[in-house]
């Protein structure tokens, strides 16, 4: 009787397997970061804004960022110094209603500075020093 009463379970059990597929998609809260749109800014405008997470726009602009993780814009414009800016993030409100990313700081802003220029007015292309003449 005992045989038969845990294969009747066992049954049950994989009938119950199967029967889940049928059973609709229960969402559980993600540990993820939720999208969230960040804005970035640069003086002078027009700067290529570059994420360490891939997206790239040219400032004034606004990118949509989906990581929970800190990370880097790099403004760069051509007779201007690069500049990195560091970004950190925060995940606000309650993980069963749905989270919040915040970043600090937005707007993420670079003020950009002239790159030095050589004496014929160029703009030096390196910050490397020249090896000594002998």
């Amino acid at each position: 009787m005992y045989r038969i009463s845990h294969l009747v379970s066992l049954g049950s059990l994989c009938i119950g397997l199967v029967g889940c597929s049928w059973l609709p998609e229960v969402r559980l809260p993600s540990a993820s970061a939720p999208a969230a749109s960040i804005r970035l800014e640069s003086e002078p405008s027009g700067a290529e804004a570059k994420t360490s997470l891939g997206p790239t726009c040219r400032t004034p602009c606004t990118l949509d960022i989906t990581t929970a993780n800190e990370f880097t814009v790099t403004f760069s414009l051509a007779g201007y110094v690069p500049q990195d800016v560091r970004v950190t993030t925060t995940l606000t409100g309650d993980p069963r209603e749905g989270r919040v990313t915040k970043f600090d700081p937005d707007p993420v802003y670079a003020q950009l500075e002239q790159a030095p220029t050589t004496k014929k007015g160029s703009v030096q292309k390196s910050q490397t020093p020249s090896p000594p003449k002998q």
